[in-house]
């Protein structure tokens, strides 16, 4: 009886008359008419995805435990990043495989709301709340058959969202159990997330300490979220954020990078070949004169006062996606070939 009323609401809201439903599903269908959805096609756009990010590592594990219990169930879970860009998918059953697949909701599938309506995904994300959608509650039609509970995951650090987790099943199987897997599962993320950040951080002061001493000079330790700091100058203004991008411009290979005021910076990853782990900058008077042509940074002193925020924009957005390229040019709107040209214009890498 349910699932009749939710669909004739769902056709009187496309017929634009006034309709009863959840007020947060008639909220999200207003805006998805606004961002101009389509109801009737699914044409889901797509991103490249990186099946290795810290929140799939860490999120996965926590999912394949529930799975072995979910086995025969004809139950999905998902993850997606937090732009909203589907992850990874787990399935019980072969035949339900081929159904998600047919409905576009598999990896490199972006199911943000801006560009796939409501949505278990699109509303936990927009809301920043544990959601539930159930049949004909989607703005999709093609997407009345299933049903999905999703809620955003927190970094513990930051408390950014970092990704969000999905269980899907078919509509006339919902429960209230969707929901209570779902926020099992993300108590589970977060344990996992905190306890490997705090290893995390472990690893990163031992590191530091090793290069400092009573005749060592400045030295910084930084990753995306923190920096630790002995003997450093006061002239010397350490920003984090600055610093950052310009170790993740240089790349993980590089070993000196030139700062400004005079300075450059020996860099020793905590974990070697690899950034997101932490560097340690041992800091020395630049004795060249090189400020303006070091590994990786473009000399803005060249460049036009458009092209100098062109290039901050790109860089803060590299730094903010580690490097990766494909993530930063889905952020900035513009084509992975673009992003290639504009790194190679101002020798971000």
């Amino acid at each position: 009886m349910r699932a009749q009323s939710t669909r004739d609401a769902w056709e009187s809201f496309q017929s634009g008359e006034a309709t009863t439903v959840r007020p947060q599903i008639l909220t999200s269908w207003r805006r998805a008419r606004s961002n101009g959805i389509d109801p009737q096609r699914l044409e889901l756009t797509h991103a490249d995805i990186d099946a290795q990010s810290p929140f799939v590592r860490a999120a996965k594990p926590v999912l394949l435990k529930m799975a072995d219990l979910l086995v025969g169930s004809s139950t999905s879970l998902a993850l997606a990043d937090a732009d909203g860009t589907l992850a990874w998918r787990w399935e019980s059953e072969r035949t339900l495989s081929r159904a998600l697949d047919r409905a576009e909701f598999e990896p490199g599938s972006r199911v943000g709301e801006p560009v796939a309506g409501t949505n278990g995904i699109g509303m936990a994300q927009m809301t920043n709340r544990t959601s539930l959608v159930i049949g004909a509650e989607h703005y999709k039609e093609p997407w009345h058959a299933w049903a999905c509970a999703a809620s955003p995951v927190m970094d513990p650090i930051s408390r950014r969202v970092f990704g969000t987790v999905n269980v899907a099943c078919r509509a006339e199987d919902a429960n209230h159990l969707l929901q209570v897997a779902v926020r099992t599962l993300v108590d589970g993320i977060t344990t996992t997330l905190r306890e490997a950040a705090t290893a995390r951080r472990r690893r990163m002061l031992n590191t530091h300490l090793s290069y400092c001493g009573p005749a060592a000079g400045p030295v910084v330790t930084i990753d995306q979220r923190t920096m630790i700091v002995d003997n450093a100058p006061t002239e010397l203004q350490l920003d984090r954020a600055e610093l950052w991008s310009i170790v993740v411009a240089a790349g993980p290979s590089a070993t000196e990078v030139t700062l400004h005021d005079g300075w450059r910076a020996r860099l020793h990853p905590v974990t070697q070949g690899r950034l997101h782990d932490g560097v340690v900058l041992v800091l020395e008077r630049d004795r060249r004169g090189s400020c303006a042509k070091h590994h990786g940074i473009s000399p803005l002193a060249t460049l036009s006062p458009l092209e100098q925020a062109e290039f901050k924009v790109i860089n803060e957005t590299l730094a903010e996606c580690g490097g990766n390229k494909s993530e930063a040019a889905a952020r900035l709107g513009i084509s992975r070939g673009t992003l290639y040209h504009r790194v190679r214009r101002y020798r971000l890498g």
